[in-house]
């Protein structure tokens, strides 16, 4: 087995986790999938420049439905 070294300022992101109760791990994996939602469709946004909310926002439902 080898040892692997973390940097201080992980190592205290790493401590945070596991000390957050399931409701603080709930609402920051929501926030996280929110941010992921902004920027896919910023992205999509970006590439499709001509397209309407409505097909931007059916591109980010497939996006979030999809099985890949």
């Amino acid at each position: 087995m080898y040892t692997v070294e973390v940097d201080p300022l992980r190592r205290d992101d790493i401590e945070q986790a596991r000390r957050a109760t399931p409701e603080e791990k709930a609402r920051q994996a929501l926030e996280m999938m929110r941010a992921a939602v902004r920027l896919k469709r910023a992205g999509l946004r970006a590439r499709h420049p001509d397209e309407s909310e409505a097909d931007i926002d059916r591109r980010v439902r497939e996006w979030l439905l999809a099985d890949d």
